[in-house]
């Protein structure tokens, strides 16, 4: 069974993959943070966001409950946010034609020096029209590849849209 699965994500990493690529000036925009408690510390680099957060940095949206940022206090740049809530959102336009990821879970981990989201708890990642849902998802974002499984109860569920030819064959004359 679990060859089968990872079957499943190679074809589903196929498919996903002529779509791939979050916008590249995204990770460079500045990160605006709304919530109803924030709470900041300079000498660690975290900052603790609680209640009805919303985060938006170019594209990428987030939605949580509670809301965690750790800045690498050398490079003063994000490296990572960790978002929890009932669910936690995550989604980024992923290229130019509008195009998005909307992913959702218990507890969202994003490494934006690794440019990877890690999914946890009742996740779900949609792309397009193909969807994922297992307990665990970690999705790369720059190369749109993934990998899922179950860690508590469930099973791992993909919906996968067939290709379609971009032109029609000409008709002949």
């Amino acid at each position: 069974m679990k060859q089968f699965i990872n079957l499943s994500v190679l074809i589903t990493s196929v498919l996903f993959a002529q779509y791939t690529y979050a916008l590249p000036d995204d990770i460079n925009k500045p990160l605006e943070v709304q919530a109803d408690e924030a709470m900041f510390d300079q000498n660690s680099g975290e900052a603790i966001y609680k209640g009805n957060v919303f985060v938006k940095q170019g594209s990428i949206e987030i939605h949580a409950d509670y809301l965690k940022i750790t800045t690498d206090t050398q490079t003063k740049k994000f490296s990572s946010i960790k978002a929890t809530g009932k669910p936690a959102k995550f989604s980024q336009q992923i290229d130019w034609s509008g195009n998005f990821v909307i992913s959702k879970g218990d507890s969202i981990n994003y490494s934006t020096t690794e440019s990877k989201l890690e999914i946890f708890g009742n996740g779900n990642l949609t792309r397009m029209q193909n969807s994922i849902s297992a307990d665990y998802i970690l999705y790369m974002i720059q190369d749109g590849t993934f990998t899922a499984e179950k860690k508590d109860s469930g099973r791992v569920k993909m919906t996968l849209q067939p290709q379609t030819s971009n032109s029609a064959p000409e008709a002949k004359k």
